[in-house]
């Protein structure tokens, strides 16, 4: 099953210091202790997932995001990491389903047994030739985060892809 997910609060953290532990206030202020292996999520008051060395995605229930940015840009002061809202760009989908590592395994390289991709593994990859970042968010459960201009397209090509997963056996 396909959906598109309610929107969200969604800033990119960067930094330019690889070898920089990230404030310790933004871990306060937050409840978690900040992700630093590619591809792994921290929870507390927002889901932060770390989507390269030195760049993350926080996910924030609320789609307004602007109270969390000014906490964490006051958070971040002085240090090398740097905070922008990007709710507007983003998009969120939903596949779920007993085919859904199937469905978007057709699209992807990646390596989506449940053994190398358990939920909350996540990867920056490419979806029917898309920049996606695909989180298992339970066994069969995937969000793939993807840019709103690219939205239709992959939804209508999850769509198409599905038709396989629905046909009866003859």
């Amino acid at each position: 099953m396909l959906s598109i997910l309610d929107p969200c609060g969604i800033i990119r953290v960067q930094s330019w210091d690889i070898h920089e532990a990230p404030p310790s206030k933004a871990e306060e202020m937050l409840g978690l202790l900040w992700p630093k292996p590619t591809g792994t999520v921290a929870r507390g008051r927002v889901d932060v997932l770390c989507v390269g060395p030195t760049d993350w995605l926080v996910q924030v229930s609320d789609p307004n995001a602007v109270p969390v940015l000014q906490a964490l840009s006051d958070a971040f002061t002085g240090s090398s990491y740097r905070a922008t809202d990007v709710s507007s760009a983003l998009a969120r989908l939903q596949v779920e389903g007993a085919h859904a590592r199937a469905l978007l395994a057709k699209g992807c390289s990646l390596d989506l047994h449940p053994a190398a991709f358990p939920p909350d593994r996540l990867a920056r990859t490419r979806l029917a030739g898309m920049p996606v970042v695909i989180r298992c968010t339970q066994p069969s459960s995937f969000e793939c985060v993807v840019s709103l201009s690219y939205r239709e397209y992959i939804i209508s090509w999850l769509t198409d892809a599905t038709t396989e997963f629905s046909r009866p056996v003859t």
